[in-house]
């Protein structure tokens, strides 16, 4: 009998640790935090510990195997906000478990570590039930943990102007103000201090291949001054890629070896698929530059309007300009999605995208839960299928209510929805005439036929409010011209603007404004 532990790391309240400021360098540094928690001090941690088959870059060495090499330690996987390693035995496991623990109290004050071992015979086939029963144990600790109350402070302590804990230090404010000094918590100093390693690790991961350019640093790099000021706050994320996972172990269940190489080989294609995606998209954003604008885009003191929060992995999300947020997150899913591009399984990705456009000051964490619900009401749509997609919402003001509250109470009339959204990536999918490539002629028919009837293409919005009816008296009276035809259903899309109960018109005219097609 041979004895080993497997071990997983992962986090828990990470919504409100990453995006619960609205100062984008907390929301970056807080990210890196969460990276290093998983990554790079796990790294170290292993190494400290004896013989690996990982260095302190989290280079792993194939041929190192826990079960032949002498190892004290191997890293299954880091990828996707979580870890697996197996040890030689539990105090290996304990011994390490402290060590990474100790790093994140010191280092990352705030971010909450939940880490579970199970034993298991690496001379039977087991790793496979280990390593689920480790992940059911994970789970429940991050639904159940207990909550401690710290004594945070006396009477005569100053808090922290931004998260209320006790404030350590001062530090001057970024973006309006920078020469006003504000207090600081421990958990606010540590994600400030790690902003820099964060933007150093930005770049050499996605180096700007124009030496004048940045990334953005703060939310109010966003925008055109006194003429937009919309930031797109946009969630992806994979489709069904717990199945995915399960159909590893369940093909490898009776070989643990077979297993590691699978799940590993697994975990390393989708970093690397959604690393080539979201360096395509930066490219593709830098290329449509022209004369110092992205469309009418202002390029602001040389800083893209783009930056990645979370990324690694299959969950990504990132903060661009509100009107590029639609074309650009079409660009990335379609990059990410493409057949030419399979991940070790041999199979490619489907994906799905929520997308909120809002203030550039509207509270951060709740733009994230927005688009989460976004991305969420797109995998319904999707409903199994193979097949990617998207939807959005535009919030002026902060929302009232789900998701689905806010469109019966906003877009939903006597003749049935106004929007067409979710849509599909590419073409309509049968009869389902809800696709991105239907979406765009729809704004490009508009762009084109009623470019100089802006109050009439606002009136006709009003009328595609009233109804089918309204609108075919509008177009009678008012227009030569036809509304968009919409596949398979030629006779209504161009009369009515309407087809059984969902209109085809309202999503492209309230669109049109925030959408600038990439070069």
């Amino acid at each position: 009998m041979t004895e080993y532990t497997v071990t997983m790391i992962d986090t828990a309240g990470i919504q409100n640790y990453i995006f619960g400021s609205n100062n984008l360098q907390h929301n970056v540094g807080a990210s890196w935090l969460v990276h290093c928690a998983t990554n790079d001090w796990v790294f170290e941690g292993l190494v400290e510990l004896g013989k690996t088959n990982v260095d302190i870059k989290g280079n792993i060495d194939p041929d190192a195997a826990i079960e032949n090499s002498g190892l004290n330690s191997e890293l299954v996987y880091a990828g996707g906000g979580n870890t697996v390693i197996l040890f030689r035995g539990k105090e290996l496991a304990i011994k390490f478990t402290k060590q990474i623990t100790r790093r994140v109290l010191v280092k990352a004050p705030g971010l909450q570590l939940v880490v579970c071992h199970t034993d298991f015979d690496w001379d039977k086939p087991q790793l496979t039930q280990a390593v689920l029963d480790t992940v059911c144990d994970v789970n429940k600790k991050k639904h159940n943990r207990g909550v401690s109350s710290h004594v945070l402070g006396l009477g005569v302590t100053a808090d922290c102007q931004y998260t209320g804990l006790p404030a350590v230090d001062i530090h001057p404010e970024s973006g309006s103000n920078p020469k006003k000094n504000v207090r600081i918590s421990g958990e606010i100093a540590a994600k400030w201090r790690s902003f820099k390693d964060a933007n150093k690790e930005l770049q050499k991961k996605f180096p700007l291949h124009d030496e004048y350019l940045e990334y953005v640093s703060n939310f109010n790099d966003f925008g055109t001054k006194h003429e937009s000021s919309y930031i797109a706050v946009v969630h992806t994320d994979g489709n069904g890629m717990g199945k995915r996972v399960q159909a590893i172990s369940n093909k490898y269940s009776a070989d643990n070896r077979e297993y590691v190489k699978a799940i590993r080989a697994f975990s390393e294609s989708v970093e690397e698929q959604t690393k080539k995606a979201l360096d395509a998209s930066i490219s593709q954003l830098t290329e449509s530059i022209d004369n110092g604008k992205i469309g009418d885009v202002n390029i602001r003191d040389n800083k893209l309007p783009f930056r990645p929060i979370v990324f690694g992995g299959d969950d990504v999300t990132f903060v661009c300009d509100g009107r590029l947020g639609l074309t650009l997150t079409e660009f990335y899913l379609r990059k990410l999605t493409s057949q030419d591009s399979k991940l070790s399984d041999k199979e490619p990705i489907s994906a799905r995208a929520g997308i909120a456009i809002v203030k550039s000051h509207y509270p951060f964490s709740r733009a994230v839960t927005l688009a989460e619900d976004l991305a969420k009401s797109a995998k319904n749509y999707i409903n199994g299928r193979d097949i990617s997609a998207m939807d959005w919402h535009f919030a002026a003001s902060g929302p009232i209510g789900s998701l689905d509250d806010i469109r019966k109470r906003e877009y939903t009339v006597d003749d049935g929805e106004l929007y067409m959204r979710p849509l599909c990536l590419g073409e309509s999918v049968g009869a389902d005439w809800h696709s991105w490539d239907i979406f765009t002629a729809i704004i490009g028919e508009f762009k084109r036929d009623w470019s100089d009837r802006r109050n009439k293409l606002m009136d006709l919005r009003e009328a595609l409010r009233a109804g089918p009816e309204t609108v075919e008296q509008f177009v009678t009276a008012y227009e030569p011209h036809r509304l968009p035809e919409i596949k398979n259903n030629p006779t209504s899309s161009r009369r009515t603007g309407w087809v059984d109960q969902r209109c085809t018109c309202f999503d492209a005219i309230e669109a049109m404004d925030f959408f600038i097609p990439l070069k």
